[in-house]
């Protein structure tokens, strides 16, 4: 009964961990990580995948790459889009993206001397694990959820009846 109590804190505090790395990590590289929310990006990148985008110039993005961006269309929301075109006019560069499960196409454009995320990586299905370390109940269950699994095992410990030590002459 101890190893499999060992064995399921140890897996527990390994998630915590590999959750806790998997959100810091990249930000120390300059890379910056985005969970899926929707189809829109389908077959590519599935409704809970977490893709990692790196900060590039506007004029650095090409057709066919993808990006992300914060679309004034829909209160600023943060969408992950491919670029089908892009135009730079002035100070501004425009751009056309799409999803690739989507039928229309949105414009919207950056300052030249701004920045966009590009796609660099993709990691499957950790996004809904994210999203639920990043709620509030997330973080209260990632200090609850270890701090009793280490309560009961020393009490666990304390109520185990003592062996008395043997006596060596």
């Amino acid at each position: 009964m101890r190893a499999a109590t060992n064995f399921v804190l140890f897996v527990v505090i390994g998630a915590v961990v590999g959750l806790a790395l998997l959100v810091t990590a990249p930000r120390l590289v300059g890379v910056t990580p985005f969970t899926i929310l929707s189809g829109s990006m389908q077959p590519a990148y599935a409704v809970g995948d977490v893709v990692l985008d790196e900060r590039i110039a506007p004029t650095e993005a090409r057709p066919g790459d993808v990006v992300t961006f914060t679309d004034p269309s829909r209160q600023g929301a943060t969408v992950t889009h491919r670029v089908e075109r892009l135009t730079r006019n002035g100070a501004q560069v425009t751009f056309v993206t799409r999803g690739d499960a989507n039928n229309a196409s949105e414009t919207w454009a950056v300052a030249a001397n701004g920045t966009v995320g590009r796609v660099r990586m993709r990691v499957p299905k950790v996004g809904w694990a994210l999203q639920w370390a990043r709620s509030r109940e997330g973080r209260i269950g990632l200090i609850v959820l270890p701090a009793a699994l280490l309560a009961l095992i020393e009490l666990r410990g304390l109520a185990a009846p003592r062996r008395p030590k043997e006596l060596t002459a």
